[in-house]
């Protein structure tokens, strides 16, 4: 994708076609930002603007064609210049920037410049990290260092200092709403909870499965119903177990879509804008929900949701965390 179909960033943009427009591309980038805001896409246009085989002679093109050769295969992830190092396991090792740094000072094998992006940044080991300070102090003309991450206070000061970072952050709802509008067509509605449901972040939309999301939300809001209505304890043990089963990470997320309903409950018991809730395709039932909540029981349901997540630290039991919160919710003694 070129920098003109990328939507949003557009400070980072700038900047980045700034350096090729100079021919000051060898550099060591920090690219920051929340996990699927598109800095990974962010990097591989830069690498193809600096490649691309339509750019002037002896210089490079502030924009990819995405149609040359050169475009194409980075894109596919079969260009010889462009190399993109992963976590080995949990961690960047210190044999994968070690191989890196042997690797940077040869010139390109196919193009003008030689890219490598760091995916993960912060899983760089300290030894990993260390034996990378010398080529990021002084790379190489022809070689440019992309480092990627989500956390950069989590990487080494001495790295921070010798590079350039650029902050990325998710795309408004209006840039999102065009995106996916632009490339991943669908109806108005789907495109509108999707653009809400994953907070501007590309990477997340184009893998986002909203039938499956339906799904979970369609129990959670019945949960919510049967929690307002303060009775049927049976069924709601029965709601406890299924949660409660769960692996870690799935039992998170059951909390994290409890918590995003019950803020849109939140903001409609307030008289909030309808515009401003997440799920705004189910506005009329969470109206009905908020109805029977009011404000007050919404924040305090969202506190205790917010307890047991902070208890999964002390590795509790979740069917019995859940059982205890939404028995205590459902009859006013949580």
């Amino acid at each position: 994708m070129s920098f003109a179909r990328l939507i949003g960033n557009d400070r980072n943009k700038q900047i980045l076609q700034r350096l090729l427009r100079n021919g000051r591309v060898s550099a060591t980038l920090i690219f920051a930002g929340p996990d699927g805001v598109g800095k990974r896409q962010f990097a591989l246009t830069f690498a193809k603007a600096a490649n691309c085989q339509k750019a002037p002679d002896h210089s490079f093109a502030t924009d990819s064609c995405d149609e040359c050769p050169t475009c194409r295969r980075i894109d596919e992830g079969t260009y010889g210049d462009v190399t993109t190092i992963q976590p080995d396991g949990q961690f960047i090792k210190i044999a994968q920037t070690r191989a890196l740094a042997e690797e940077v000072v040869y010139r390109p094998r196919e193009g003008r410049q030689r890219f490598f992006i760091i995916n993960e940044a912060d899983r760089l080991r300290e030894e990993a990290a260390n034996s990378l300070l010398k080529t990021l102090e002084e790379p190489p003309p022809t070689s440019t260092l992309i480092l990627l991450t989500s956390r950069p206070n989590s990487l080494l000061q001495t790295i921070r200092s010798r590079s350039q970072r650029l902050n990325f952050a998710p795309l408004t709802i209006a840039e999102m709403e065009t995106f996916l509008t632009q490339h991943y067509p669908r109806p108005v509605a789907d495109t509108a909870l999707l653009a809400r449901v994953t907070g501007g972040r590309i990477g997340q939309a184009t893998a986002f499965d909203l039938s499956d999301y339906r799904q979970e939300r369609r129990t959670l809001i019945e949960l919510l119903e049967l929690m307002a209505a303060g009775q049927n304890r049976v069924r709601l043990l029965k709601a406890a177990e299924y949660i409660g089963k769960k692996e870690r990470e799935e039992f998170e997320k059951e909390l994290d879509l409890m918590t995003s309903l019950l803020r849109d409950v939140f903001l409609l018991a307030g008289g909030g804008s309808p515009t401003e809730i997440v799920n705004v395709d189910v506005t009329d039932r969470l109206q009905q929900l908020a109805e029977k909540i009011g404000l007050a029981k919404s924040i305090r349901w969202s506190e205790k949701l917010n307890e047991v997540r902070r208890s999964l630290r002390v590795n509790i039991n979740r069917q019995i965390a859940m059982e205890a919160a939404l028995l205590g919710l459902a009859e006013g003694k949580a």
